[in-house]
């Protein structure tokens, strides 16, 4: 084996006629453990220490390092065949043994030490954010994506030491380089991803990465932290929170342990998304299909036309790739003319917007029946108003509140809206419906007839002394009638009151007796109270004497 080379080359000597005899008178070799003890170092330690190398290659644990290295002095060939006096070399080799012992008890204690130092620098190494992170392969400095900290987790951001400026122009500039970081692309999405480089940052270091909402903030949300290369740079992509809204904020790098840092302000907005419609012109209620691009994965999308506040007409889904595909919709309320479908990503506030030609709205009514009395039931319908919305319906004027309102459906339809014409009307009436959104307007009418009731008395002549009663028709359901003899605004006196039913009429109601002033004949007439309605009756004395 080579590690025995120099024990061999002594056996050689050993066979040389020169050497024989003083072998045999020198058998106690060994004796030389005792100049090395002296000198320091003798040949056989050399031998010694070259053996205990391949020993330790194929052993891990210290004490099987020692066990292993007393075998083979126990059973070297080199003892049993050159050292006779076994006792004395033994005692020797014991010595030796100790000697060893004490060698590699030193030398394993250095190696300890050696390994546990190895393993305290890569725990730091780990600790600090690795083997100074992932490099840009593009040779644009250290970083890779940031060392994410926790959501929540806040941090002081300490002042940047400011640098001394010289004029230029109106202006002052720093006088010398420091740390800078740009963002790119400066108009980040809220969730949206973006990346920070920069420079003059010290080679190797830890470089913290922090949002504050305000310029004048002095702790800054812990979005990440990267590792400077050897040239002082850095690198990293981060992730604007979702939380940030609309408002620009400002990213802040700062070297731990350090004044060195730098900030740069990030814009946040809504992106622009597309839009498409298969048609172009139409009119609230119309179906089109819309197909829309650029937003998030599963995002809600809400649905505007002309507008981008209130309350939307309706909401989309995005997919998976943020997409939205042949979605059937119905045109909503906007002004007649050049129009605009406007779509909203919820949580991206992506905007995408189509252009659409809004056409004006002509809607119809009619009532039915077209002629009536007052108090009798009137029905409405109406078709062409946009879906949903309520309308307003007026009588004879449209100032001042409306008689009624009706809700459309989604076909923009009023069906079967009925109401009692009021008492009071006379003649022609006109209607006024509009739309409550889309101010569409549609005029109708219809006429109420007046009442032309009837009176009958129970005779038509008579002596004086002779009482009188009614029969009467005509007259508006249940009201009550006043009843008047005489004629002329002097001479016409109240003879009583009565009501007549459901069906406008009544029998033997009111009590008349004749007087000898009515010798010549008396007039009567009855009015109705609510209709106006005017029923006349008369008798005539003379026929009462023929009888």
């Amino acid at each position: 084996m080579p590690e025995y080379d120099d024990d061999w080359d002594v056996r050689e000597d050993r066979d040389d006629p020169e050497n024989e005899e003083e072998i045999s008178d020198e058998e106690e070799i060994p004796e030389e453990d005792d100049v090395s003890e002296e000198d320091g170092i003798s040949e056989e330690d050399d031998i010694l220490e070259e053996e205990e190398i391949p020993e330790e290659e194929d052993v891990s644990d210290e004490d099987d390092i020692l066990e292993e290295e007393e075998i083979p002095e126990e059973e070297s060939p080199l003892a049993e065949e050159n050292l006779p006096h076994q006792k004395n070399t033994l005692d020797e080799e014991n010595t030796r043994d100790g000697d060893k012992k004490k060698k590699l008890t030193w030398k394993t204690a250095l190696l300890a030490l050696v390994v546990f130092a190895i393993i305290g620098s890569l725990v730091q190494v780990v600790a600090r954010g690795g083997f100074g992170g992932a490099l840009n392969t593009t040779g644009g400095g250290g970083g890779g994506a940031p060392k994410k900290e926790h959501s929540r987790q806040e941090q002081e951001i300490r002042p940047p030491k400011q640098p001394k400026t010289i004029k230029l122009g109106n202006q002052r500039v720093p006088q010398a380089s420091g740390p800078i970081i740009v963002i790119n692309p400066g108009l980040v999405n809220p969730g949206g991803s973006a990346a920070v480089e920069g420079g003059g940052f010290d080679k190797k270091a830890t470089v913290d990465i922090l949002l504050k909402v305000r310029k004048s903030d002095t702790k800054g949300r812990a979005i990440g932290s990267v590792r400077s290369d050897r040239f002082g740079s850095i690198y990293a992509r981060f992730t604007m929170p979702e939380s940030a809204g609309n408002r620009p904020a400002t990213l802040v790098a700062q070297q731990r342990g350090s004044t060195k840092a730098a900030e740069a302000k990030v814009i946040t907005g809504g992106a622009v998304g597309t839009a498409k419609i298969n048609k172009l012109v139409g009119r609230p209620g119309d179906v089109v299909t819309v197909t829309a691009r650029g937003f998030r994965p599963g995002e809600t999308i809400d649905v505007f036309w002309g507008r981008t506040t209130g309350t939307p007409v309706t909401t989309l889904h995005t997919d998976s790739s943020g997409g939205v595909g042949q979605a059937a919709i119905k045109v909503g309320v906007a002004p007649t003319g050049s129009s605009t479908l406007v779509l909203v990503g919820k949580r991206s506030k992506t905007t995408a917007t189509a252009p659409f030609q809004m056409l004006a709205m002509y809607p119809s009514m009619k009532s039915k029946p077209y002629a009536l009395k007052a108090g009798q039931r009137i029905t409405l319908s109406a078709n062409k108003f946009a879906p949903g919305e309520r309308v307003l319906v007026y009588i004879n004027s449209t100032g001042g509140l409306p008689a009624f309102t009706a809700q459309a459906n989604g076909m923009g339809q009023i069906r079967d809206v009925a109401f009692n014409v009021p008492f009071g009307l006379k003649g022609r009436q006109t209607l006024m419906a509009i739309g409550d959104q889309s101010r569409a307007v549609v005029r109708s009418g219809f006429t109420v007839l007046p009442y032309t009731p009837s009176a009958e008395p129970s005779a038509f002549g008579g002596r004086a002394g002779t009482t009188l009663s009614f029969y009467v028709a005509g007259f508006a359901p249940g009201e009550t009638v006043n009843a008047y003899a005489g004629s002329g605004s002097k001479g016409q006196r109240k003879i009583g009151t009565f009501q007549v039913d459901s069906r406008g009429k009544a029998s033997a109601v009111g009590s008349y007796k004749i007087t000898p002033a009515d010798e010549s004949g008396v007039a009567f007439q009855l009015i109705g109270q609510k209709s106006g309605g005017v029923a006349k009756a008369s008798i005539n004395m003379s026929q009462g004497r023929g009888d």
